[in-house]
């Protein structure tokens, strides 16, 4: 997807170089990793159209686009043909908490290529790797003989970026590369980053970061989703498996049943969910008005600060299972009145419908009898239009299974861009 991508925009004359981490580009398939890319500036604040145009031309579609700063966006890609999801970190200018670390003209100037691919200079890129690892909780020796392999290329001028950026430390961090001092880098990591004190930013740009914020909040970048279905319909399963593919987003939360936080965080599981007889009309009418509030307060006060952290958010049944099994929750009114109060309760953006023939999901759980299972089957079934509600036929494999599932998640979320 990258090169196709590369070569989109150097046809269209618009420059770019890899930042870091462009020999992956030709020894993975960049299923879990990220591309860091920069752009002069006029064309970062353009590459949303730019990646709306090439996504028409090729056939892939946006599926999120995170503007975590005012040069800084994150925007997934996906592949319908393939599955695969692209990852690109893309950046206005190089900097960290604000100050500029090279000037465009100093970079796209001076640019080198591997294998055809445009990237920095070696002191540019170790300069910007170096504060990127440094930034961050790990830095393994890994990182650190890769840094040194960039000294060694070009000491003289790495040597000089770092002195001019790390007044008090840049010497000491030179030559703890060069001679192989893993242990001072490691335990020197605050104190060198204490010497890039956050600058502020212009008025303009004060205000496009105000702006950022503001449409980060009107329009969230997460998504809430349900799983429905019978017990042995393979709800966990599924769900593992989704949050084990590539996904656009930052995190995921996981909800059993209703949008609030368990006080104790260990699930008992329900060996007979129809154990207990269902309440009297009266009481059952008194748990919907109860539900009711769970689930509207609980949407407030939990997933809506989840969604425009990006999170994805998982539930593991919902409102709507009471519809097609009132008596795991000892609902004893009518269907019309379940129905009637789900009108006025927030609902995911997408439900699975996990269910197949009744005799495959009894072979896997004799939970509840088997006419019974028949009967939630048909309700479950009554819930899908294959717009919100898709039905899912577990009878496949769990791969396949999550599979259409994240084919259904993904052009849900094109549909935002």
């Amino acid at each position: 997807m990258i090169h196709n991508f590369l070569k989109y925009i150097e046809n269209k004359s618009i420059d770019y170089v890899i930042i870091n981490g462009y020999q992956d580009l030709f020894v993975t398939s960049l299923k879990n990793n990220d591309v860091d890319i920069l752009f002069k500036k006029v064309d970062f604040l353009n590459i949303e159209t730019v990646l709306k145009n090439f996504c028409k031309e090729i056939g892939y579609k946006i599926v999120q686009s995170y503007h975590q700063e005012v040069y800084a966006k994150n925007i997934f890609l996906y592949n319908p043909k393939s599955g695969d999801v692209l990852n690109l970190d893309i950046y206005g200018k190089l900097h960290k908490n604000n100050k500029e670390f090279f000037t465009e003209d100093e970079i796209f100037t001076n640019k080198n290529t591997f294998k055809s691919v445009n990237i920095l200079t070696t002191h540019q890129e170790f300069l910007c790797y170096f504060i990127k690892k440094i930034s961050k909780k790990g830095f393994s020796e890994e990182t650190f003989k890769y840094l040194k392999s960039l000294i060694l290329k070009d000491e003289n001028t790495c040597r000089n970026v770092l002195e001019k950026e790390f007044p008090k430390n840049g010497k000491a961090v030179c030559e703890a590369f060069l001679k192989d001092n893993f242990t001072f880098i490691n335990r020197s990591k605050k104190e060198i980053l204490s010497e890039l004190k956050p600058k502020s930013l212009g008025l303009l740009d004060w205000i496009k970061d105000k702006v950022r914020i503001v449409k980060r909040v009107l329009k969230p970048t997460g998504i809430s989703i349900a799983f429905l279905g019978p017990d042995g319909s393979g709800k966990t399963t599924i769900i593992n498996g989704l949050l084990d593919s590539n996904l656009p987003f930052r995190k995921h939360n996981y909800f059993h049943l209703k949008p609030i936080y368990p006080k104790n965080k260990t699930q008992e599981v329900t060996s007979n969910p129809h154990e207990f007889k269902p309440y009297n009309k009266v009481k059952s009418y008194v748990k919907l008005f109860y539900f009711l509030y769970q689930y509207n307060v609980g949407w407030i006060k939990n997933i809506i600060s989840l969604k425009i952290k990006s999170s994805l958010i998982i539930f593991d049944r919902y409102f709507d299972d009471l519809i097609a099994d009132n008596k795991r929750y000892r609902y004893g009114g009518t269907t019309t009145s379940a129905k009637f109060f789900r009108f006025f309760i927030k609902k995911p953006a997408l439900y699975f419908v996990l269910i197949t023939d009744a005799e495959i999901i009894h072979k896997r759980k004799q939970e509840v009898e088997f006419e019974e299972l028949e009967n939630q089957i048909i309700k479950y079934r009554n819930l899908t239009d294959n717009k919100r509600y898709f039905e899912i036929d577990v009878r496949e494999k769990p791969e396949q299974i999550v599979h259409k599932i994240h084919a259904i998640l993904m052009n849900k979320m094109n549909e935002r861009y």
